[in-house]
């Protein structure tokens, strides 16, 4: 017998406990079992070290945008205009501040080095059916530094279309039929006023705007005054209808006074508003591109507001909300939100954050520390 049978022997005695001898059924499954439960003890840490990823990302943009902000001011004297209101979106032709009929985002492109994207509109008539290509490739091009990877990837997302409160702007129109837009997470300070929208709810007419172009050319304008405290269109935050603040302006201080958050949203709008025929959608049912619009504007609550403060309250995203989608700061992280000041800084805000603290921080000119 040669030495290879002989090995194979001494391999196969049933006593032998060679290291030729494999696992039995018991013992693999065993082992499967412990590495299943490894895994699922390393799973939560592997989700929040990715939702750690992602949450300095979103913080990221908002310094961005903060830094982006703080050259327009530079250049122009005033932070970024909200623009109109939905009906209207962005014109590069139109210049910027008051004039500018489209709102903040559009406003700071330049200062984002996404200069690219204004001039690619520039020239081109923004009330065309169907859209110009410079046109379309704005209205479409989902830049990173607008959306939150917690909540969506960054891409074009439906507008409403139909049903209750549908999209149907007046410049801008020839976008229809492609039925998606550039949207974003974030949400510029209006302050502590009633109005986040030339919009409204409270039982108060709209913000005056214009029926069309050609009406703006030959019919007397009518533009809601703002800086009257004892109405209610009284502005008090930093981007709004029309709006050029200056810094001499935010006398609370541009280290103490919101610029740009995150913005509440339920988890069913995130993917399309139209799965919702109700006004929760209304906060993200148009464009980034749009002008004042609860898309793009967010307020802290006002005791003249016929909605509770809780309403107002920044918070997680929670399918449970009702009006915090259209007035309430808030995000997809599940403790707090990311909030840019106007002084270009950015951090972090907790949801339990005292509401009069919120307020004074939404608030300018309040006094509010």
């Amino acid at each position: 017998m040669d030495r290879t049978h002989k090995a194979w022997q001494v391999c196969h005695k049933p006593a032998s406990r060679s290291l030729c001898a494999g696992f039995t059924l018991i013992e693999l499954l065993v082992v499967i079992g412990i590495i299943g439960l490894l895994v699922q003890l390393m799973l939560p840490a592997v989700q929040s070290a990715r939702e750690a990823a992602r949450r300095a990302t979103c913080l990221n943009h908002l310094r961005q945008i903060g830094l982006a902000t703080q050259l327009h001011v530079t250049t122009h004297g005033y932070f970024p205009s909200g623009g109109w209101s939905g009906d209207f979106v962005a014109d590069a032709d139109r210049g910027y501040g008051r004039d500018q009929p489209g709102g903040w985002p559009f406003s700071v492109l330049d200062y984002l080095e996404l200069s690219v994207l204004r001039d690619a509109a520039a020239g081109e008539d923004v009330t065309a059916e169907p859209l110009a290509p410079g046109y379309l490739t704005l209205l479409l091009s989902a830049p990173d530094v607008f959306y939150c990877p917690s909540r969506r990837p960054a891409q074009p997302y439906p507008f409403k279309t139909s049903g209750n409160a549908p999209w149907t702007p007046v410049t801008g129109r020839g976008v229809v039929p492609h039925g998606r837009v550039t949207k974003t997470d974030y949400a510029a300070n209006s302050g502590d006023a009633l109005y986040s929208a030339a919009e409204a709810f409270i039982g108060e007419p709209n913000m005056w705007t214009p029926d069309s172009y050609a009406a703006l050319k030959h019919a007397p304008t009518n533009w809601t005054p703002t800086n009257d405290p004892a109405t209610p269109y009284y502005q008090t935050g930093v981007s709004y209808y029309r709006s050029e603040v200056r810094p001499a302006q935010i006398t609370d201080g541009t280290s103490k006074t919101y610029l740009v958050g995150e913005k509440f949203l339920r988890p069913s709008l995130y993917e399309d508003v139209n799965v919702v025929d109700s006004v929760v959608m209304m906060g993200d049912n148009q464009t980034a591109w749009a002008g004042y619009e609860w898309d793009n504007h967010r307020v802290a609550w006002n005791p003249r507001s016929p909605w509770s403060q809780g309403e107002y309250q920044p918070q997680a995203d929670t399918s449970k909300a009702g009006f915090p989608n259209i007035y309430a700061f808030g995000s997809a992280h599940p403790s707090a939100m990311h909030m840019a000041f106007c002084d270009g800084s950015a951090s972090t805000v907790a949801y339990d954050i005292a509401p009069e603290a919120h307020r004074a921080a939404a608030n300018r000119l309040d006094g509010g520390e």
